[in-house]
């Protein structure tokens, strides 16, 4: 855990003398958030849900108690993702019972031992962090539960299903069957972004499309909590071509919001004797395949899935001990004034200085951190340091450059960018167009509201906006006078311009740079190389440059000696 961050500790307890002592035990580490009543707290945490990493939560007070708090969390689906403490001095068994049957992780009793809670606060926001981080996605899904049916869903509830699950396949002698694992992508941000209700309501069309679906095909379907569900049928093509044309129907009509669709894994039970966790283990597996990836939603198991699992979370607990040792650092490539030939600012570039292969090209490892979302946590802590490297310059009294950071699609969908940017920004207050964001056309181009959403707050908030690879093909050149955009970016090496070379590629980077010239939007090509693709690009209008033919990528202090 890392001994330098400080938490969010939500304390809910009647007593004012009791919230001071657990202030006094956790102020070194945390933020005290404290409520005297249940119902004020319910209010905070719908508010503030994904800034808490805990709830300490008295079981007896007046009016709306812990038991009553736990059951509202659990009805939204809270306690799934943020980890509650239950704290009283009674002891009773079965007021503790009942509070961890509600969704209750832990017990503390009074009177408090200093360190034992401080260590046990601390421990289960670790494990509860790591679970956000690498999504083990099984385990929590076998958790006994005393209720048969879900009352949102209507679907049979964990231990039942699975227990059902059991008996059907011991009891089958038939056809082959289907174990179909699914839940909805960016789900938590789904809540966050639209409403506990509307998740809800999310929740529960969901399960009346799967008790229709086993009615018509048999079979039984499950809900699992939070966005998980399951469903055992037999094994028919015409019922796995009706499940995902549905999906695909309900996506284009805009049933299903962009970014947030279900995702859906299959595993074929050959062995009817198969251990019911190991079944619906490899359809999770399937399932995990479709994560994050935009042009699939439904994936059928395959052995191979079995060690790319285990190669993804060895990867990605590797990211995460990097990210702890320091290993991610940033490189700076300069942009030039074409005209001037003056240094105008620099691109952020992450590499990975591994402590076993040394300095690891992006190529190496950005492609997966994208695919499994987790390049947000890399980039978050890269812009930290950007900004910081940025505050001390200006500290230093000296004039501080725009730089350039990519922004990724999954950044966007992980975390509220504008939000992160201006805070890390007015920190040290800097200038917001003092730093830009570069956003693919593929991602700037797609039909996705949250992209266009999130790049008109950063324009709002004063950062820059590039547009970068421009002219790959996503985006009409018509297209560039709709767009919300500050700066074009084009790289020499997509068109293979070689100036003297095709004059088919020579006439299209010239129609680029004369439409950005017409509107008035500042043109940067990346990937120069000669002398003679300087002196078109300045005939052209072109504003800066970038490539090897003036800097390669270098560390901050090479940057700064080069200024």
């Amino acid at each position: 855990m890392d001994v330098t961050k400080r938490y969010r500790v939500l304390v809910v307890d009647d007593s004012m003398i009791n919230r001071q002592i657990l202030r006094d035990i956790l102020s070194d580490r945390a933020e005290v958030i404290e409520f005297e009543d249940g119902q004020q707290a319910c209010d905070y945490i719908m508010e503030h849900f994904y800034d808490i990493h805990i709830v300490l939560l008295d079981l007896i007070m007046p009016g709306m108690n812990g038991f009553d708090v736990l059951e509202f969390m659990r009805k939204k689906h809270m306690t799934d993702y943020l980890p509650v403490i239950m704290i009283s001095s009674d002891n009773d068994e079965r007021n503790i019972e009942h509070a961890f049957d509600l969704g209750a992780i832990d017990f503390i009793s009074r009177p408090f031992m200093d360190r034992i809670v401080l260590r046990r606060v601390l421990t289960t926001i670790a494990l509860f962090e790591k679970q956000k981080e690498l999504v083990q996605l099984v385990d929590r899904q076998f958790v006994a539960d005393d209720r048969k049916v879900d009352e949102l869903t209507g679907l049979e509830f964990k231990e039942a299903f699975f227990n059902n699950v059991y008996t059907l396949l011991r009891s089958h002698r038939s056809e082959k069957l289907w174990m179909i694992a699914l839940d909805i992508d960016h789900f938590k941000l789904y809540n966050h972004f639209y409403g506990w209700d509307r998740g809800d309501s999310y929740l529960r069309a969901l399960g009346n499309y799967l008790k229709e679906f086993t009615h018509r095909h048999g079979g039984i379907a499950g809900y699992l909590g939070g966005d998980d569900f399951a469903v055992l049928c037999p094994n028919k093509k015409a019922a796995v071509d009706e499940f995902e044309k549905r999906l695909t129907r309900a996506m284009e009509n805009n049933e299903i919001f962009s970014g947030f669709g279900v995702k859906v894994g299959l595993y074929e039970v050959e062995d009817l004797t198969e251990e019911v966790s190991e079944i619906y283990k490899k359809a999770v597996i399937a399932l995990s395949s479709v994560h994050d990836d935009y042009s699939r939603h439904i994936a059928e198991y395959q052995p191979i899935m079995g060690t790319e699992t285990k190669n993804e979370y060895e990867f990605l607990s590797d990211v995460k001990r990097g990210l702890d040792a320091g290993e991610f650092i940033y490189y700076l490539q300069p942009k030039v004034d074409l005209v001037s030939g003056e240094v105008a600012g620099a691109e952020v570039l992450i590499r990975w200085n591994h402590f076993e292969d040394g300095l690891v090209s992006p190529g190496r490892f950005m492609p997966e951190l994208e695919r499994t979302g987790f390049v947000s946590v890399v980039d978050r802590k890269i812009w930290e340091n950007v900004v910081i490297f940025m505050g001390e310059t200006k500290r230093d009294g000296k004039d501080v450059l725009p730089l350039s950071i990519n922004l990724s699609r999954a950044d966007i969908y992980t975390m509220d960018v504008t939000r992160f940017l201006v805070s890390c920004m007015d920190e040290y207050g800097l200038d917001h167009d003092l730093l830009e964001v570069e956003i693919t056309e593929s991602d700037f181009a797609s039909e996705d509201d949250k992209v266009a959403t999130e790049i008109d707050k950063l324009r709002d908030a004063g950062f820059t906006v590039i547009i970068d690879d421009f002219g790959s093909g996503y985006a009409s050149l018509n297209a560039l006078g709709e767009m919300s955009v500050d700066m074009v970016k084009i790289d020499m090496k997509y068109l293979d311009v070689k100036v003297s070379g095709d004059e088919s590629e020579k006439s299209i980077l010239e129609a680029v740079l004369n439409m950005a010239k017409l509107l008035d939007i500042s043109t940067i090509v990346e990937s120069i190389e000669t002398q003679e693709q300087v002196d078109f690009l300045i005939s052209q209008g072109c504003t800066y440059g970038q490539g090897y033919f003036f800097h390669k990528p270098m560390s901050a202090d090479e940057y700064e000696k080069l200024l």
